[in-house]
């Protein structure tokens, strides 16, 4: 399996690289070249995780909102509470 941290570091550095280029004068030659060269990065970012990423094992309709928290939510147990 493919690791994809690493394109995913990558990919923000350089957003954020793009991002300070207009403080720094950057010309408008430049800036328009590292406007197509990002959107071509983010669409292989997005090809990236949608196909070498680790889907979760929790499923949402099973109560599982977010796979990095590691608690169940249910209708039950919130209409309790109340």
């Amino acid at each position: 399996m493919k690791s994809i941290k690493p394109l995913v570091i990558a990919v923000t550095v350089f957003l954020f690289f793009y991002t300070a280029m207009p403080n720094a004068g950057a010309g408008y030659n430049l800036m328009f070249s590292l406007f197509i060269v990002g959107n071509f990065l983010l669409l292989y970012l997005v090809y990236s995780v949608l196909k070498f990423g680790v889907a979760p094992k929790e499923k949402f309709d099973d109560g599982y909102w977010y796979s990095d928290v590691n608690k169940q939510y249910s209708k039950e147990k919130d209409s309790t509470e109340e």
